[in-house]
């Protein structure tokens, strides 16, 4: 972990599935200017980069500073990845392949950018600013469009022979269970995410079963926002408690396993449903992961949300890019 210390600004992005968020990161960690923009995420790469640098300018603008006046940029980008150059092999929230986002962004803004795991960085921001702070073993896990995961020993982020470690949302929950984004089957991702929750929600709602959700996924192709699913799932419909309850269940039993075999200090969980949903959300994934957890009487291993909300990946994001290019 390198020593805190002073310099320019840099730029965090937080590329999600479903919407990119963007700060100016000063040396203190402070936010100078920030935009968020949706994810045009079925249009490919060269949309996505628009997407991205329209932000980072809107961003730019609200700091009043220049491209000129950054040391350089970190993105937080759905996997898996090739860290070393900067690219996105492919992502079932992403229709990209192979895609070179680093170097296009390199180029575009002539400085140096800092590409990896969205969930790296948040979970990295959160254990440097966040709900992790003080500790050094530390699991993240983000449920949104996809649910991410991060894997953080001795401060340091598990990155594995592959750089791609930490994918806890493909730990196979279900032999056989419903299709992921990545092509596998029964995948926790598959079961527990925002896109799973929708899924299961406009089939029962098919099968004849109300909800007040039933506006909000008329098509196949309408993606339940999180605020929405929120709304539903405290006024008391039937559905959506049922179904937020199933996969914070699913969340639970794959957190456990994780514990079980990492024995963490502090397991983080973050990203919009979780935000979304609140207390009520993360006690019922505690309450399913406790009974699974083999060895912790006294409670050590807490169950965290994340501190840091939106604000987790960019800052992360901005931590990696400043240590890369400012505090070597």
């Amino acid at each position: 972990m390198a020593d805190e210390g002073g310099g320019p600004p840099v730029v965090g992005v937080d590329l999600g599935g479903t919407k990119i968020v963007v700060g100016v990161v000063d040396a203190k960690h402070q936010i100078l200017g920030r935009a968020k923009r949706s994810t045009p995420a079925q249009k490919g790469g060269e949309a996505i980069l628009e997407a991205i640098l329209g932000a980072i300018g809107e961003a730019l603008t609200e700091a009043a500073l220049s491209v000129k006046d950054l040391a350089g940029v970190g993105v937080g980008s759905p996997g898996p990845l090739d860290p070393e150059r900067g690219i996105i092999l492919f992502s079932g929230n992403l229709n990209v392949e192979n895609y070179p986002l680093g170097p296009d962004l390199e180029r575009a803004l002539g400085r140096p950018v800092l590409v990896r795991n969205d969930v790296w960085a948040g979970g990295y921001g959160e254990l440097r600013l966040g709900a992790g702070r003080g500790a050094r073993d530390l699991i993240t896990a983000f449920v949104g469009t996809g649910i991410g995961g991060c894997v953080i020993m001795r401060g340091e982020i598990v990155a594995g022979a592959t750089g791609n470690a930490g994918e806890l949302g493909h730990i196979v929950l279900k032999t056989n269970g419903p299709k992921c984004g990545c092509g596998q089957r029964g995948c926790l991702e598959a079961l527990a995410s925002r896109t799973a929750i929708a899924r299961r929600i406009r089939k029962a709602i098919r099968r004849g079963e109300s909800s007040t959700l039933s506006t909000a996924l008329r098509s196949k192709s309408d993606r339940l926002k999180s605020h929405d699913l929120a709304a539903a799932y405290h006024g008391g419909d039937a559905l959506a408690i049922k179904e937020v309850t199933r996969a914070a269940h699913y969340l639970g039993l794959g957190l456990a396993s994780l514990i079980n075999v990492l024995g963490p200090e502090v397991v983080v969980v973050g990203g919009g449903v979780t935000e979304a949903l609140g207390a009520s959300y993360l006690d019922l994934v505690r309450a399913s992961a406790r009974p699974h957890i083999l060895y912790d009487p006294d409670q050590k291993i807490r169950i965290e949300p994340a501190a840091l909300g939106d604000d987790s990946g960019l800052l992360g994001a901005a931590l990696m890019a400043r240590e890369q290019f400012v505090n070597r």
